[in-house]
C-alpha cells in the first residue's frame, strides 16, 4: 500500500513537468526559427488567406460568415534601402486560379511591374518554385521581401531549410533591386 501512495505522490509531482515539455515538432519549429533569425531573417506570426477553403470554412453552420485563414510563420528579409520603383506584390498558392504564374494568384493586381512582364514573372517562377518549406504566400515590398509558410520541417535540417528560404529572398531582392536600378536611370 506504501508503494501504490509513492507512486501517484511520484506521478503528481513529476507528471506536470512532462506535461510542460514541449514536443518534437515544438522543438524542430523553434530550431528553425532560429536558425532562420541567425541567416538574418526577421520571424513574425502572421496569416494569409485560404483561397482553397471549402464551404464549412467560408460560412458557419448558423450562416455568419467566416475568414478562412492560414496561420503561418513569416520570414522577412529586410531589404538595404526602400525600393521605389520596383514591383510590390503578395502571390498566394492556389490550385484552382492561375494568374501570374502557375500554382499561383493574387488577391490584388501587382504595382510597377516592368514593361517587359513575360520575362519578369519567368525569372520570378524560377525564384518562388525552388523556394524550400511549405511556402503557402511570397511577398515583394518597398522594405522588404516575405517568405509566408507553416513550417513544417519534417526531415529537413532547420539550417538548411532557413538558409534555402533566405536564398531565395536573396535572389528575388536582387531581381527587384535591379528593376530598381534600371528604373532609375531611365528617369534621369
Amino acid at each position: 500500500m506504501v508503494w501504490i501512495v509513492i507512486a501517484l505522490v511520484l506521478i503528481a509531482a513529476v507528471g506536470p513537468v512532462f506535461y510542460l515539455m514541449p514536443s518534437k515538432s515544438s522543438r524542430r519549429q523553434a530550431a528553425l526559427r532560429t536558425a532562420a533569425r541567425q541567416a538574418g531573417l526577421v520571424v513574425e506570426v502572421g496569416s494569409v488567406p485560404k483561397l482553397d477553403a471549402d464551404a464549412t470554412e467560408r460560412v458557419s453552420s448558423g450562416g455568419a460568415p467566416r475568414d478562412a485563414k492560414i496561420d503561418c510563420a513569416v520570414y522577412r528579409l529586410p531589404l538595404a534601402r526602400r525600393l521605389v520603383k520596383a514591383p510590390r506584390w503578395m502571390l498566394l498558392k492556389s490550385a484552382r486560379e492561375n494568374r501570374f504564374l502557375d500554382g499561383w494568384t493574387t488577391l490584388t493586381p501587382p504595382v510597377a511591374v516592368p514593361v517587359e512582364r513575360a520575362a519578369y514573372w519567368r525569372e520570378v517562377a524560377g525564384i518562388v518554385d525552388a523556394l524550400p518549406g511549405n511556402c503557402v504566400a511570397v511577398e515583394a515590398g518597398r522594405q522588404a521581401v516575405s517568405w509566408y509558410g507553416t513550417e513544417r520541417v519534417g526531415g529537413t535540417d532547420p539550417d538548411t531549410l532557413a538558409q534555402g528560404i533566405r536564398d531565395g529572398l536573396e535572389r528575388l531582392a536582387k531581381v527587384h533591386e535591379r528593376i530598381e536600378r534600371t528604373a532609375s536611370r531611365q528617369r534621369c
